[in-house]
């Protein structure tokens, strides 16, 4: 399935270690920019302003303004506490 979407959404970061209680930070309203290929798929969350991370995160969820939902495990991230940023992550589809 493809998740291309460009907008405003809700995001989630989140720290989930086995072992340990789940450690969210909700980003509302956010204007990102959300691509995916491959299969597994791999997807790419873009965003122009800095989002609230927890310590050590390792899932995402984004809730799409359709009601649907993308999330899965961060691969690669590039956070600053400036400016622009972005996460790609495998899908969980």
């Amino acid at each position: 399935m493809s998740y291309d979407y460009q907008g405003n959404a809700s995001i989630i970061t989140a720290s989930r270690h086995l072992g340990t209680q789940s450690d969210e930070c909700l980003n509302a309203s956010v204007s990102i920019h959300l691509t995916s290929s491959g299969k597994p798929t791999l997807a790419r969350l873009s965003f122009e302003t800095p989002l609230d991370w927890p310590g050590n995160p390792n899932f995402v969820t984004i809730n799409l303004p359709d009601g649907t939902s993308v999330s899965g495990v961060i691969a690669g991230i590039e956070r600053r506490n400036d400016g622009p940023g972005w996460v790609t992550f495998t899908v969980d589809d």
